[in-house]
């Protein structure tokens, strides 16, 4: 199944990737995840570099970056998991659409380990998981951008 997620953030591209692009630290922004960091002698972004993701409900996840463009996009696949996932991959990446705005946007194709579980988990990543992982980014960006800091 594939899911898409897309949203419009006033920040520039270059604010949002220093979120998006801070691969280890996905769980800043990303609500469903508790923790989150390099695994397997990774330390640097870059393909082949991995992270373990620790979710909230006590599942990890274990992805490896199969495209990695500095400043626009990364691409990773899910190898290793306690979830009911059979293959996966996203993509988050970002669009400059003028000097103030970014749409940020993800990508993913999920094939469950049991067909029954289809519908739900669509359900479950198209309305809840992928939304919530760039209104993470836009509210991560909005807390931390220095004239929120200057005006706190």
């Amino acid at each position: 199944m594939k899911i898409s997620a897309k949203r419009k953030i006033n920040a520039t591209p270059e604010a949002l990737w220093n979120y998006l692009g801070d691969y280890s630290n996905i769980y800043k922004f990303n609500p469903l995840i508790k923790d989150s960091h390099f695994n397997e002698g990774t330390t640097t972004c870059e393909l082949g570099s991995t992270r373990q993701c620790d979710m909230k409900t006590g599942d990890y996840l274990k992805e490896r970056i199969t495209d990695w463009k500095e400043g626009s996009h990364y691409s990773v696949e899910i190898y290793d998991t306690s979830m009911p996932v059979k293959k996966a991959n996203a993509t988050l990446g970002l669009n400059k659409t003028d000097d103030h705005t970014t749409e940020a946007y993800m990508e993913m194709e999920i094939v469950p380990k049991y067909a029954i579980l289809g519908p739900m988990m669509y359900l479950m990543f198209k309305f809840i998981a992928a939304p919530g992982i760039l209104k993470g980014l836009e509210k991560i960006n909005r807390s931390e951008s220095p004239l929120n800091v200057a005006s706190a």
